[in-house]
């Protein structure tokens, strides 16, 4: 277990900064190795029980967080006591969005080759070995940077480790600038502490963006409150979703409503301009139902007067106590009447004497309704005009004059 004592005291910064950057020599440091059949779910609780084999405290009072990718065999895991953090200052840790070791903002950090990595900060140095292709340090040193330079507690820190590799390469760099974006997730900015070749050519530790499970995993926070505070994000990330997504349901109808106002005040403006042009147009339809009628009686020989007569001489003739309501008489000559009839079978007797007069066939079959003794009807037929034949009248007698031949006396 590596531990290193507090020699100075650093003022919490303020919580609206949202992400507190503790110093990494607040905590001792372990790696662990992971067993093959471990389970990523059961991972917090292996650590815990680590930690009470570990720890020379209660796990209850420590702050930890780890340090795990799925690529390495060993989980690197750091710890605090808690009042430790308060006597130094930090006493707001729920204040923040996360809260989490320097040497944890490296998170992703990836190289090419077994690296060294000298990172500084405002209160101490950490030392980190990467192997190969690996995104978790293997070891994990840290001094903080008091009387001492960067480069004094550089070789302190390495005198002090005697199992690190001769052969590494060494890369200085220094902790930036943090940017969180609105969902609330870090992305830590480092930048070279000199200007050696290989900090220029390595590119892949300058911005590193850590996905939300490796940062609850970095947290130091208890895991009661982490578990709490992830649960109170994801619902007011999906408030937020749902705020946002009513926002715009609710623009959709402003502008749905904007459009039926508009569409109505159109339509207010066609039916005014309907109404002014009503009159016209009725009388334009009347001219044309007037032409459409002449037209068909010039065409059909329309006999309206013919039909009529026709069919009431009948109805006089047989006296069956026939009335009629209307009489429509259209083209081509159909005649549809509506009226009473005293019976059923006087409107039968009527309808067959239509038919029997040769001038008249039934087109559809008569519609009827007897109620209270009164048959009402509809029937509509169909008209061929006969030519009334004028009677042949007897010439007069033609006076044929008499004539007279006069005689001769005979002599005797």
């Amino acid at each position: 277990m590596k531990d290193t004592s507090t020699t100075s005291t650093s003022i919490e910064s303020a919580p609206t900064e949202r992400v507190l950057v503790l110093p990494g020599h607040l905590f001792f440091i372990e790696t662990i190795d992971v067993p093959v059949d471990l389970e990523t779910a059961e991972i917090p609780d292996f650590i815990e029980f680590s930690l009470e084999t570990i720890a020379p405290f209660p796990v209850e009072q420590l702050n930890w967080g780890y340090l795990h990718s799925e690529d390495v065999a060993s989980i690197l895991v750091y710890a605090t006591h808690r009042d430790r953090l308060k006597n130094v200052g930090y006493t707001e840790l729920q204040a923040y969005t996360w809260v989490l070791p320097d040497f944890a903002t490296l998170t992703g950090a990836c190289f090419p080759s077994e690296t060294l990595v000298a990172l500084e900060s405002a209160n101490n140095l950490s030392l980190l070995l990467y192997d190969k292709g690996t995104a978790i340090p293997r070891i994990v040193l840290v001094a903080p940077l008091t009387e001492s330079d960067a480069d004094q507690a550089l070789k302190d820190l390495r005198a002090s480790a005697s199992n690190l590799p001769k052969t590494a390469t060494t890369l200085r760099i220094r902790t930036g600038a943090i940017e969180l974006s609105e969902q609330g997730q870090p992305t830590f900015h480092q930048e070279p502490a000199d200007d050696s070749p290989s900090a220029l050519e390595s590119g892949a530790w300058t911005t590193l963006a850590p996905t939300e499970a490796q940062l609850w995993q970095a947290d130091v926070r208890s895991a009661e409150f982490k578990e709490t505070e992830r649960s109170a994000r994801r619902l007011g990330t999906l408030l937020m979703r749902i705020t946002a997504w009513a926002a715009i349901f609710a623009l959709v109808l402003v502008s749905i409503e904007m459009l039926l106002l508009a569409s109505q005040a159109w339509l207010s403006t066609l039916d005014k301009q309907i109404e002014t042009q009503r009159t016209a147009v009725l009388t334009i339809e009347d001219k044309q139902a007037l032409m459409i009628k002449l037209e068909q009686v010039a065409k059909n020989e329309l006999r309206p007067i013919a039909i009529l007569e026709a069919a009431n001489n009948i109805r006089l003739k047989l006296k069956l106590g026939i009335e009629y309501d209307s009489t429509l008489v259209e083209g081509e000559n159909h005649i549809t009447i509506e009226g009473k009839a005293t019976s059923i079978n006087a409107l039968n007797s009527y309808t067959e004497s239509l038919k029997q007069s040769g001038q008249f066939e039934l087109i559809t079959a008569p519609e009827s309704i007897t109620r209270a003794g009164k048959t009402t009807f509809t029937v509509t037929l169909a008209y061929t005009h006969i030519d009334a034949v004028a009677p042949v009248e007897a010439p007069d007698a033609i006076e044929v004059p008499v004539i007279t031949t006069p005689t001769k006396e005979a002599k005797i």
